[in-house]
């Protein structure tokens, strides 16, 4: 067992195996959430995914004891006997999402037909924004432009508009590093927020259906597994509530056994009583009046 452990435990912290890192909730503040604290079992270095700060062994000892420096918390950690371990770090280089020129939106052609007729108004998509393009990757499909939390297009969201049966050509395609979409948190990230609960749906289409019936606190996964973004974000705002809403499908049951998954996935994170699964009562959002969605949510 490590010293790290030993000095953390008796501080008074509980700890979750993770790995490289233990998990925890942090005792310099008020928090309900059990591992939004991350800890290095060697170095004690640490992360605190709410407040989106960290630092070193000694200084989490210091807000932790509520010590007056540093210097008293190498002190304390002097009496345990703990030794900073000596490694070599390899340089890390700072890796961040690819991103476009806003100008390119400009080419996109707005003809809402393809999604009026499905229910979608045209006020709906217009808050989205987007739009048809004719040429390039995303040609014949409704795209959807996709921004980070400093208003950067990271991304793009396609929907197929042509329909070809027994096509090899995808329903969505989607460019840019997805893993690491939070969508449409620039249009609803301060509804989710108030509301402190999220619906998590497989694409834009479940989102834009739900959206139409008044229920906005929506983030989309863009498939059947959870990114990265997705969850560091959930660990920064933590939602009291996350509803897991993917696909119900009859047949393969892809929807249904991803959202198991993703159950699973987020109890890492939360407890059990902050999770569910809610899946559709037909298909998909899509499928369903709007009628029928309020009862669903109801």
């Amino acid at each position: 067992m490590s010293e790290v452990y030993e000095i953390l435990s008796e501080m008074g912290y509980t700890l979750k195996d993770y790995g490289q890192y233990y998990r925890t909730k942090p005792l310099y503040r008020d928090s309900n959430n059990p591992t939004i604290l991350s800890i290095r079992k060697d170095t004690g270095q640490w992360y605190d995914f709410k407040e989106c700060t960290g630092g070193s062994f000694e200084r989490l000892v210091q807000l932790t004891l509520k010590l007056k420096s540093e210097d008293e918390a190498k002190g304390y950690l002097s009496k345990n006997n703990f030794e900073q371990p000596e490694f070599k770090s390899r340089p890390r280089v700072a890796q961040s999402a690819k991103r476009f020129p806003k100008e390119s939106l400009d080419k996109l052609l707005p003809v809402y037909d393809y999604w009026t007729k499905r229910g979608v108004s045209r006020e709906t998509l217009m808050t989205f924004g987007g739009g048809i393009a004719e040429k390039g990757q995303m040609a014949s499909r409704y795209v959807f432009p996709v921004f980070d939390g400093r208003d950067d297009l990271v991304g793009f969201s396609g929907r197929d508009i042509l329909n070809y049966k027994n096509s090899a050509r995808p329903k969505w395609k989607h460019i840019g590093n997805k893993s690491q979409w939070k969508y449409p948190l620039k249009v609803n990230c301060e509804i989710i927020k108030e509301s402190k609960e999220v619906i998590l749906v497989e694409s834009i289409g479940d989102m834009l259906s739900l959206w139409e019936a008044g229920v906005k606190n929506v983030i989309v996964t863009f498939g059947l597994s959870l990114g990265m973004g997705l969850i560091n974000f959930f660990l920064r705002y933590e939602p009291e509530k996350i509803v897991i809403s993917l696909n119900n499908d009859s047949g393969s049951k892809a929807g249904n056994n991803a959202a198991k998954k993703m159950h699973n996935i987020l109890l890492r994170y939360y407890s059990e009583d902050r999770l569910s699964i809610k899946l559709p009562t037909k298909k998909d959002f899509g499928e369903m009046g709007k009628e029928e969605i309020l009862k669903w949510n109801g």
